[in-house]
């Protein structure tokens, strides 16, 4: 399966490229209601947004054992287990379930960053008999007849969908773009109601990679993807991110009516500062150097803020074009949300294949590694000089090694490829070439800008 899969990669990006009579756009996505922050918090750590999950008991076992191998078996670590959401769920019961901070927060200088990206994610373990042993659990504690087992039981059949289908070439990227796709062909675009037994539109082999992005920058976007596929209404592609477990439309207006607040809390969402001394003259010239280089594309910060949330084409961004190449090739996820509730009921949203990406904004970029769409390049230093970027590196995955000075994870550079633990950039999807634009600098120059990227 794994030849399967990168055989495929090869192809996709052979094949694809350009899109015929396309234009590159990104529209002003409409206004959003106001809402209530606090509440939004509350929703994300404590709401029904996945409405299946473990029992609380199960989930106390679970998380006593974090830094087992039995956790490591289902892709967990010491960085990110405690981010489950516990909820009550409609049989008034304590149920737990990977919730939205699964991807978007973790454990960084002994704090917990609600809107950091989770660079520990590991879609690599083979966690069938963590599944199995999990399921025993509760058949036996509760019963299979049990209201804990039939709550449960949804949980589980969105996982017996994703089996083999979502596993990334290495441990860091995640393929959440993927799930959804995966989770969508089993449902009916009209009620949303899942179907084991149906598929609506074929799902390619084909995993494409993606570093979490920061939840503090998405104020700023018209589109919440790095493709600027997802457009339209905001609220719409919060509430899609729920296909894993949802029920039908009636569910999915419910969470809808939630990220109302969720939005607003995301709105207050502010980068953690760098949490070392600044040499402020270093990071002036810096500011000079990032205007007329970086500015762009990334826009300009401080007083008078700017985000120009462009489209760059691929011939000009230069980085890894997998991402781009697979919706323009395969169109199944893309027509099947076009004609679903998500895109027929008001505020309507849409999806649109494009051939590019849009540079983010660098609101705390420094804590933010490893870089690129596709988490390829571990420091900004080796942003800034693509002659320093590492072929085939690895970090460390079991202790917090971090790099404050070339902003980024502390990695060993490898001669050759390694272990899932190892990133090979030869991997189509996976590569680490483009975005030159720092090459011309000096190595003062790129010192002063990295000096000023720690006051973003």
């Amino acid at each position: 399966m794994q030849k399967e899969r990168i055989r495929d990669l090869y192809h996709l990006q052979n094949t694809v490229t350009y899109i015929p009579g396309d234009t590159l756009s990104i529209i002003k996505a409409p206004a959003t209601e106001d809402g209530n922050a606090e509440a939004g918090y509350k929703y994300m750590v404590e709401g029904n947004a996945f409405s299946t999950g473990i029992p609380m008991e199960i989930y106390k076992f679970l998380y006593k054992i974090k830094d087992s191998k039995l956790a490591q078996l289902a892709g967990y670590s010491k960085f990110s287990l405690n981010d489950f959401v516990i909820f009550k769920n409609d049989k008034g019961r304590l149920t737990a379930t990977p919730g939205c901070l699964h991807c978007h927060a973790q454990q960084f200088n002994n704090s917990y960053v609600v809107g950091l990206g989770n660079s520990y994610s590991n879609f690599q373990s083979n966690s069938d008999q963590y599944l199995k042993l999990i399921k025993a659990a509760i058949k036996a504690f509760y019963g299979k007849n049990s209201d804990e087992w039939k709550t449960t039981e949804r949980a589980f059949n969105a996982m017996d969908m994703l089996k083999g289908r979502i596993r990334t070439e290495m441990q860091g990227p995640t393929p959440a773009q993927k799930i959804a796709e995966v989770m969508a062909s089993h449902r009916d675009p009209v009620t949303l109601k899942f179907r084991a037994d149906t598929e609506y539109f074929s799902v390619p082999p084909i995993v494409i990679p993606e570093d979490p992005p920061a939840l503090w920058i998405s104020k700023k976007r018209k589109a919440l993807t790095i493709n600027a596929m997802r457009q339209g209404g905001v609220l719409k592609h919060i509430v899609s991110t729920s296909l894993l477990t949802l029920k039908d439309t009636f569910e999915a207006r419910e969470i809808y009516n939630h990220s109302i607040d969720v939005w607003a809390y995301i709105k207050t969402l502010q980068p953690p500062r760098y949490p070392f001394p600044i040499n402020k003259n270093l990071a002036e010239k810096g500011r000079k150097i990032f205007v007329q280089t970086c500015s762009y594309c990334h826009g300009t910060y401080g007083e008078k803020e700017s985000y120009p949330n462009k489209l760059i084409p691929p011939d000009i961004i230069g980085t890894d074009s997998l991402m781009w190449k697979y919706f323009i090739k395969y169109t199944g996820s893309t027509n099947w949300f076009n004609k679903s509730w998500f895109a027929a009921s008001d505020p309507k949203s849409f999806t649109k294949p494009q051939r590019g990406y849009v540079p983010p904004p660098l609101d705390g970029v420094w804590v933010t590694a490893p870089y690129l769409h596709n988490g390829s390049v571990p420091t900004i230093e080796n942003i800034l000089n693509t002659k320093t970027r590492p072929r085939y590196w690895k970090r460390n995955f079991n202790k917090e090694e971090y790099d404050y000075e070339k902003l980024g994870w502390r990695y060993k550079t490898l001669s050759k490829p390694g272990n899932k633990k190892t990133y090979n950039t030869d991997i189509p999807g996976y590569g680490n070439y483009g975005h030159p634009f720092g090459d011309h600098l000096t190595e003062a120059e790129r010192k002063a800008v990295i000096e000023y990227l720690k006051t973003l």
